[in-house]
């Protein structure tokens, strides 16, 4: 199938908030898609198939750091490696505009989200105590190193040769 990535615009938000509450579920805290859509230093990028969003990443930009605030992709597109798609467009424009590192926060219990993230480079440096208070799980906390090398951009080519291109 073949995937479009674009920058969502407000006609995204209804497909954006659904999806986040079929991601995360009722106790996540809702995100004000507009207001992020709004703000310049709130980035999102989200894949259709067809009219339909099927995953979306959103992070912030503080100075020389990027935040990951979230990754979710529809259950029935998963194991097709669109987060992984989203991070390598993402993780380019990053080091396009001289960002150094990228944080997130992950549930403890999310292996897959976790896996992914080390395939980019991020390791634990930390655990938040009851952060997903809903369901009362901890967020480790994960950070890349330098993304602004030439060896974290041979990891990123080699990642990206594993997955189809985008159409953008």
């Amino acid at each position: 199938m073949e995937y479009q990535l674009s920058i969502p615009q407000e006609s995204h938000i209804p497909a954006l908030r659904e999806l986040e509450l079929t991601c995360f579920g009722a106790h996540w805290a809702a995100t004000d898609f507009k207001r992020e859509l709004e703000n310049p230093n709130s980035h999102y990028f989200i894949l259709t198939a067809g009219s339909r969003v099927v995953a979306y990443l959103g992070y912030w930009q503080i100075l020389e750091e990027a935040h990951i605030i979230s990754v979710g992709v529809a259950p029935d597109c998963r194991k097709q490696r669109l987060a992984q798609r989203l991070l390598c467009y993402m993780l380019e424009q990053c080091i396009t505009k001289g960002i150094q590192w990228i944080t997130l926060e992950v549930k403890d219990s999310n292996v897959a989200a976790q896996e992914l993230y080390a395939k980019f480079g991020f390791s634990i440096m930390g655990r938040r105590k009851n952060y997903y208070q809903a369901d009362r799980q901890d967020a480790l906390v994960m950070w890349t190193d330098n993304i602004a090398t030439p060896e974290y951009a041979a990891l990123l080519q080699r990642i990206q040769a594993e997955t189809s291109p985008l159409v953008i």
